[in-house]
């Protein structure tokens, strides 16, 4: 945590006291000043932020004891007791959130699994399948206390049937049905070592056939003799497994324990009654509400009897009850929602052009996960938010502002609006707020991609060299805005691979650098600026800037300050950034510069 992070709580702090000692609620509620004195207290401040937060405890403190009358003491006991239990009491949102979590996390076990067993079943000893084998048998077993444990089978088996693939994804169902458990997981955690420990054991006649077999050697026979006394012997007892197969098994053994362990170790931990604040869409509690869907994320946790619609990923939902299951409707497709725990497959699947959501049911509450090509969708979104920061780029009074506006009216086949689109119109986007600026670039742009998918591309040019042409502006000014929208439109930007870490300085070639987020801050390095992004208390992801107001991110996000020019997209936790560079507008000027033809993009 930086030193401007905690300097910045602590006057948040200082603020809602001050609100709390003027009668006033503080913003966000009086649990949001305590969840954030809480922080603080337990924060590793420098002594100045120390004396502060000191200071303002005390005299919330001060103010909490005032309004509270005096509580009596009880004989043979000092004084009230300072320590107050935390609220851990379950509810219905609470379990459904824990059940949710769970289910989702279940989901993508199993198929890991699955996907896992169908690649081991191309080995040509099945070993880590063999061991996969005993390790369920055995679980299960120990769970129901029907028989002793059974031996990891040799690898030509005849009474396995581990070639068929439909055998190989009902043993991977099994499995995964055991990992839902932390019973389960304990009994494949025992069964993993059992095998590691004894693959299989040693036959119980294998020392006397050993010791005949040496005796025979010894006898004073002719060759042929002995050789056939050997075969007798061999014949009267059943030949013992070999036992350099041992190390292979526990090799396997090992691999498969390297496989699971990760994969049980991912298991969501049980919730003791505690929702993350701000998660929940409709909820009960204002403590968990969402202020709305976050574009950024994808998954949506909604309570389903809070409201009735929503907007989320430029998706559509609509539900309503239907008995004790919920009928929704996504994208033009209508589908029952039950029960996950009581639906054989799993959760519902509900397909989409270029996605799929699964819909995850506890109750009252659901879960819908997105599952598309985070690459390929992270890239449209950054080559929309170089379109969306050219927009706003305030050069020549929002030259490409006015621009855009322009040729969207001569596209709609309307004539244009000269007087509102001079540069005496740009004052209102000066006046505006970031967040309003930044939302109205955007569905402009959005809207010309639009427009421009669905026109000629050699009209859709003409349309932007005729609006520069009607603004008293260069040609070139047109044919570089057609061109940024037209990459937003057809050409999705190349991420790099998300990296790990904490600091990362921004390319000066303007390129999108991947980050991977985790849970502690993230800081940015933009030339001489520096921009940290961090979770809030409302589990929002906020863009903190040093002399600015905290920005929050979804899934797009243009920070534009005075020397800072950042564009921010998101995909879950797959940040990509990059340093935004301005056009150079004072050498492109009509007299300086032939007017350029109008661009042919297919």
């Amino acid at each position: 945590m930086t030193t401007t992070y905690w300097t910045e709580l602590t006057e948040l702090f200082e603020y809602k006291v001050a609100d709390a000692l003027a009668g006033r609620v503080p913003r966000g509620g009086r649990r949001s000043l305590g969840l954030l004195r809480e922080e603080l207290l337990q924060a590793p401040l420098e002594p100045t932020l120390l004396r502060r937060l000191i200071e303002a405890d005390r005299q919330y403190r001060a103010a909490q004891k005032a309004d509270r009358p005096p509580e009596p003491v009880r004989a043979g006991f000092g004084g009230p007791s300072t320590w107050e239990a935390p609220a851990t009491t379950e509810t219905d949102e609470s379990r459904a959130w824990e059940e949710l979590q769970l289910l989702a996390w279940h989901h993508q076990a199993a198929r890991q699994v699955r996907e896992q067993a169908l690649r081991w079943q191309r080995e040509a000893t099945l070993a880590r399948l063999r061991v996969l084998f005993t390790v369920t048998e055995n679980a299960e077993r120990a769970g129901t206390g029907t028989g002793p444990a059974v031996p990891v089978p040799a690898a030509h088996d005849p009474l396995m049937d581990l070639h068929d693939p439909e055998v190989v994804q009902n043993l991977a169902g099994a499995l995964s049905n055991l990992l839902l458990t932390d019973t389960g997981q304990q009994r494949v955690r025992t069964a993993l070592s059992q095998v590691a420990a004894e693959p299989f054991p040693r036959h119980p006649d294998e020392d006397v056939l050993a010791a005949r077999l040496e005796a025979a050697e010894r006898e004073p026979l002719a060759a042929g003799a002995r050789d056939a006394l050997i075969r007798a012997l061999k014949a009267e007892y059943p030949m013992p497994r070999d036992p350099r197969e041992r190390p292979a098994i526990r090799a396997a053994a090992r691999s498969v324990t390297e496989f699971l362990e990760p994969l049980m170790a991912a298991a969501p931990l049980p919730t003791l009654g505690v929702v993350p604040h701000g998660s929940v869409l409709y909820a009960r509690h204002p403590a968990t509400a969402m202020r709305g869907p976050d574009e950024g994320a994808d998954v949506l946790v909604v309570h389903l009897r809070g409201g009735q619609a929503a907007r989320w990923r430029g998706l559509d939902l609509l539900w309503q009850p239907i008995g004790k299951n919920w009928q929704m409707q996504v994208g033009g497709q209508v589908a029952l929602l039950r029960p996950s725990r009581d639906a054989p497959d799993g959760p519902q699947s509900i397909a989409l052009p270029d996605t799929q959501l699964r819909a995850f049911v506890s109750g009252d509450y659901l879960m819908l996960r997105l599952e598309s090509q985070a690459a390929l969708e992270l890239g449209r979104r950054a080559a929309l938010g170089r379109a969306v920061s050219l927009l706003l780029d305030p050069g020549g009074e929002f030259v490409f502002l006015r621009l855009a506006r322009a040729a969207a009216q001569l596209l709609r086949g309307a004539a244009l609006d000269l007087p509102s689109l001079q540069g005496a119109s740009a004052r209102k986007y000066h006046d505006a707020t970031p967040d309003a600026l930044l939302a109205f670039a955007r569905k402009g742009v959005e809207s010309l991609m639009v427009r421009l998918s669905r026109t000629d591309p050699v009209q859709a040019a003409q349309a932007f060299h005729a609006a520069a042409d009607a603004l008293g502006m260069h040609p070139l000014l047109g044919r570089r805005l057609h061109e940024a929208l037209h990459v937003a439109l057809r050409s999705p930007e190349t991420l790099p691979e998300p990296l790990s870490g904490e600091t990362f300085e921004l390319p000066d070639s303007g390129a999108f650098l991947s980050v991977q987020l985790g849970d502690a801050p993230l800081t940015l390095q933009a030339g001489t600026r520096s921009v940290t992004l961090r979770m809030d208390y409302k589990s929002e992801l906020a863009v903190v800037i040093p002399g600015h107001a905290p920005m929050i991110l979804q899934d797009l996000l243009v920070v534009r300050v005075p020397d800072l020019n950042m564009i921010l997209v998101r995909h879950g936790s797959w940040l990509a950034a990059a340093a935004g560079h301005d056009e150079a507008l004072d050498v492109i000027r009509p007299d300086l510069q032939v007017r350029a033809e109008p661009p042919s993009l297919h």
